[in-house]
């Protein structure tokens, strides 16, 4: 498995500059573009936007748990946009995103999406990303991620937070991102509760995940499972992948104060 998840990381393509240059000039002219990543620091409760996700981590995660995390879960994102136009191409998107992830360490479960409805005459994606976590993560993880969430509806639209969510996880009418906290196992594993979500809109608006939407005018896709990290995979890997993003995980992947 190890020579074959290595071969996988090496033959696998990833976003170029030109393929991301419009995200990146935008990237270099904002303040603080380079701020180191602080979420990554031992055994804290931190978050951050990464591309499309947004990532909370327990304070039970090393930073080398965070880091394997981020730089896993973003090799899958960069790969899959490679592959696939996150927006118009979401399932075919998400299949690929789920085949990285197995191939370089991570269990693979079921992963079905089926139409979300709210019940309600409108929905506010925030709430229903917590209502559907609801089902699988607990209490706690399902506090951290309303954090995170809230974390970045503080900041501003013109702050590298925002810049990268807004550019990675919708184009508009459409919409492509995941939301999962991350925790350690009592034998020290680490598991995601990974929700990935797509969605459809008639109309388009920003800061999305905080708009009311009138449920006759979005179309909402989602999927949710426990994934737990390999170790004994990953930490082969592990150097290969880091070597592959180069500088991505600086440019996309940002602290979310919570």
């Amino acid at each position: 498995m190890t020579s074959a998840a290595l071969k996988f990381v090496s033959v696998t393509k990833l976003p170029s500059d030109d393929d991301l240059g419009e995200l990146l000039d935008k990237l270099r002219g904002l303040p603080h573009a380079a701020a180191p990543i602080r979420s990554l620091a031992d055994n804290k409760q931190t978050a951050q936007v990464n591309a499309g996700s947004l990532t909370s981590f327990t304070q039970n995660l090393s930073g080398q748990n965070k880091s394997d995390v981020q730089n896993s879960t973003l090799f899958a994102q960069l790969a899959s946009d490679r592959a696939y136009d996150r927006y118009n191409s979401p399932m075919d998107w998400y299949k690929n995103y789920i085949n990285v992830l197995g191939q370089i360490g991570w269990n693979q479960p079921g992963f079905a999406f089926d139409t979300y409805t709210s019940g309600g005459s409108t929905v506010q994606l925030s709430e229903e990303v917590l209502g559907i976590l609801a089902a699988i993560a607990t209490g706690d993880e399902i506090a951290m991620v309303e954090a995170t969430m809230n974390g970045l509806k503080g900041l501003s639209d013109e702050s590298k937070q925002m810049t990268i969510w807004d550019a990675k996880s919708n184009d508009g009418n459409n919409g492509n991102f995941q939301i999962f906290p991350v925790d350690a196992l009592p034998n020290g594993d680490v598991v995601m509760v990974l929700d990935g979500m797509q969605f459809n809109a008639s109309t388009t608006h920003s800061r999305f995940l905080w708009w009311t939407w009138e449920s006759s005018s979005i179309r909402i896709q989602r999927a949710a499972n426990k994934f737990v990290l390999n170790d004994s995979v990953y930490s082969q890997v592990r150097q290969a992948v880091i070597d592959k993003l180069g500088d991505r995980a600086a440019q996309l992947v940002a602290d979310i104060p919570i």
